[in-house]
């Protein structure tokens, strides 16, 4: 029965030891003995972390050294090595649905012995994968487009001829690649027997693994090309380059009795001095296709990668090979690297002829690892693959427990005490024994609820008297609670815009603020980040609507300040409204702590202020404050106001209680942003990019999500406690740690944190991360 390649192909992998592999070998044969099906498995460690493109080689030697079993999986795999042919040979192809269910039952019982994490049915063609999906689907397995591979049909009687099928411009770069004898004094060697020179082959080979960025390969020695040499004899060549006498470049063949010709390995010596106009790769595909001929081979199997060179050979196609994958014991795991696997690894970039076919078949595979049916509304969360693969890469640490009150440091579970850089308890005031116990006070007091709207039962006269001293804290008439900041947002946009009206934001406001406007209905366009000319033209753009400007006052994630002053100066000229979220300014910048429009000196020129009580007042809630008519109109017409209940009273006294301390104790406000600029000049010196705009929050780059989250772990295990950031809260090249820092800060805590970052620095600074 043909299977690919015969086993006498299989005894230098066995031979060489290469990979640390476990080789199995599946027969399925009738009672009489009569072979129904054959196929090779093989149980492997395989380093997901290298099929991320966007994960430098540096970054992941990182994380590994932090975490040594991220992302590294042991694999039962079926499939030939040379990933030339459908992973099960058949005796008919009828046989199929006999014989793949028992090959699958048969790896699920070598996984749960050998201890091997996922189960994996390689490089099914296009033409075999809907007989494959209908088999695997009901058994747990889920498709992924693994690896292309290139191959071309051989209709010639000799390459001339082949090379006569291509127009002039792509003919001459293969023709004069062959003339690296005559343009660069390079020889070659034609070998049947190459055992004397695997010493020098397994050092060329490293060369191509070093530089691949594509996955990771194979790691192969001495032994393997000495084997290949003793068992491949009469079915195997070698071209060996000689620059000089010394070899440069190597490309190693195989064949068997069918019509494959197989290209196999290859490495080259990047260091010698014509390694880049020679192009040996290029002309070793063309002395390959000349044996090829010469052999009669009906087709030359080109392998995976390297696809812009391969694709200049005549007739060369790409095929679509599929993954059947499962994890051996959890579904979730299961869709989470099918996902993962479709969105890591590299799609050749293809003529446009090929092109639409391959995106036809990505289309359809990724339809058909869904779970759930296309009219299924729950379909969306088994796409999603984010915080799943940070769960299956051992680096998921969100939600983190703690069990005490969060001060200069905070009690983690688990971990004790650690330094807290990550709270939004800007004048730390949410342990201020005052209000403490004005919380406890109003909690005996009226109960711990409200049980109602602000419309009908909810309103207390505590609620009254805060919405009048938040009024008078900020020169507005009046003001309106909501029960959180994030609330108040989504109360007053829905309620003052509508469909026709024209809501302009800033690139990087809060999440709540873009929320609210597409729950409003109006249209709503963005400037870039602070970029005050392209506001402008904005605004001439959309004369004649009527329009609001909506802007953090200072920005949650990055901690710079908007330019108010400008964004009121071109409001009055273009007669727009503004809106401004202080969330992060209150407490901290101004005059009182009354927010950064205070301390531009425009205030009174913002038309909506809104703010919340979860960060500087200690609490939960949020208002809103402005004119009378328009907060009125919001207390009638806010959804998020009328629709919810009130905030509990133990939060409108904390409110309270934390605007009286925050007023009388000033200096509050010098401590939070001294030991912000302390920290990040301290990071700055260590070779972070630490970034201070005058703020409460110094944001840490990084620049990958992922290293981000295991950074974070690791600052979180030495000691430290920091906010991982990563898309969509910020753009990808943003990703690292939003540090944000409090009044009560003990210099020796932030001095602790600054030592932790120290010895993490060779890791995550530029600098280091370059080594």
């Amino acid at each position: 029965m043909p299977t690919g390649l015969g086993y006498d192909f299989l005894r230098p992998v066995e031979d060489s030891g290469i990979n640390d592999l476990k080789h199995y070998y599946f027969m399925a044969d009738l009672a009489d003995g009569q072979p129904l099906g054959r196929a090779n498995l093989y149980s492997v460690c395989f380093d997901l972390a290298t099929t991320d493109r966007k994960l430098t080689p540096a970054w992941r030697t990182t994380i590994k050294r932090w975490f040594p079993g991220f992302m590294t999986f042991r694999f039962l795999e079926c499939g030939l090595l040379t990933m030339v042919s459908n992973p099960l040979a058949l005796r008919s192809d009828t046989d199929l649905e006999r014989v793949l269910p028992v090959l699958a039952g048969q790896m699920d019982q070598l996984a749960h012995d050998d201890g091997s994490d996922f189960l994996m049915i390689r490089d099914v063609d296009p033409e075999h994968y809907q007989r494959y999906l209908d088999i695997l689907r009901p058994l747990g397995f889920r498709p992924a487009l693994g690896f292309s591979r290139v191959d071309t049909t051989i209709s010639w009687s000799s390459v001339e001829e082949a090379l006569g099928c291509l127009s002039h411009k792509r003919r001459l770069p293969l023709k004069t690649s062959l003339e690296f004898r005559e343009r660069f004094g390079i020889e070659v060697e034609e070998l049947d027997e190459y055992a004397e020179h695997a010493p020098v082959l397994a050092r060329l080979w490293r060369n191509v693994k070093t530089e691949a960025k594509d996955y990771q390969r194979e790691d192969l020695n001495p032994e393997f090309f000495a084997a290949c040499s003793r068992h491949l004899h009469g079915r195997s060549r070698l071209w060996l380059f000689r620059y000089q006498g010394t070899p440069i470049a190597f490309f190693l063949n195989v064949w068997g009795a069918d019509e494959n010709y197989i290209l196999l390995e290859w490495g080259i010596d990047r260091d010698f001095e014509h390694y880049r106009k020679a192009n040996l790769y290029r002309a070793a595909l063309m002395l390959s296709l000349k044996d090829a001929i010469s052999r009669d081979k009906r087709r030359m199997e080109m392998g995976i990668t390297n696809y812009f060179t391969k694709l200049r050979i005549p007739g060369a196609r790409v095929i679509p090979t599929i993954y059947f994958l499962r994890h051996s014991t959890d579904p979730v795991h299961t869709a989470t690297l099918a996902r993962m696997m479709m969105h890591n690894i590299q799609r050749p970039t293809l003529p446009d002829d090929m092109s639409e076919e391959f995106c036809r078949w990505e289309e359809r595979i990724r339809l058909d690892q869904d779970g759930l049916p296309e009219h299924d509304i729950f379909r969306k969360i088994d796409r999603q693959h984010k915080y799943t693969g940070l769960k299956l890469g051992g680096v998921y640490g969100f939600y983190p427990r703690f069990t005490g009150p969060q001060r200069s440091t905070v009690k983690a579970a688990e971990l004790g005490e650690i330094v807290l850089l990550g709270t939004n308890s800007y004048l730390g005031l949410a342990t201020h024994p005052e209000v403490v116990e004005a919380s406890a006070e109003a909690t005996r007091r009226y109960g711990t609820g409200c049980s109602g709207s602000p419309l009908l039962n909810g309103t207390l006269d505590l609620h009254v008297s805060l919405e009048q001293e938040l009024a008078c804290f900020l020169g507005k008439p009046a003001a309106v609670l909501c029960s959180t900041g994030y609330q108040s947002n989504l109360a007053a946009i829905s309620a003052l815009c509508e469909s026709g009206d024209m809501i302009i934001q800033d690139a990087l406001n809060h999440r709540s603020l873009f929320d609210a406007a597409r729950l409003s209905g109006a249209d709503f366009t963005l400037y870039r980040h602070n970029d005050m000319d392209h506001l402008a033209r904005v605004l001439r753009r959309t004369e004649g609507r009527r329009r609001i400007i909506v802007v953090d006052a200072v920005f949650s994630m990055e901690g710079t300040v908007a330019d108010l002053a400008t964004i009121a100066e071109l409001a009055d000229r273009h007669g727009c409204r503004v809106y401004v979220d202080e969330s992060h300014a209150l407490g901290v910048l101004g005059p009182d702590g009354r927010g950064a429009s205070a301390a531009l000196g425009v205030l009174a020129r913002m038309d909506v202020v809104m703010g919340t009580f979860s960060k500087s007042f200690a609490s939960v809630g949020g208002f809103i404050a402005g004119d009378r008519p328009v907060v009125d109109y919001i207390r009638h017409n806010g959804s998020g106001h009328v629709f919810s209940a009130s905030l509990p009273p133990a939060a409108a006294a904390a409110t309270h209680a934390a605007l009286r301390v925050s007023r009388r104790e000033p200096d509050r406000r010098a401590r939070v942003l001294a030991a912000a600029e302390y920290m990040a000049t301290g990071l700055a010196r260590q070779g972070y990019q630490a970034e201070y705009h005058g703020t409460a929050i110094v944001p840490v780059i990084l620049g990958n999500p992922t290293v981000a989250h295991a950074g974070y772990l690791r600052l979180m295990r030495s000691g430290v406690y920091v906010n991982p950031v990563a898309p969509p809260a910020v753009p990808e090249e943003r990703s690292g740690f939003r540090t944000s820092y409090l009044a009560d800060h003990r210099q020796s805590d932030l001095d602790r944190a600054l030592h932790v970052f120290a010895g993490l620095a060779e890791d995550l600074t530029p600098q280091g991360a370059a080594l």
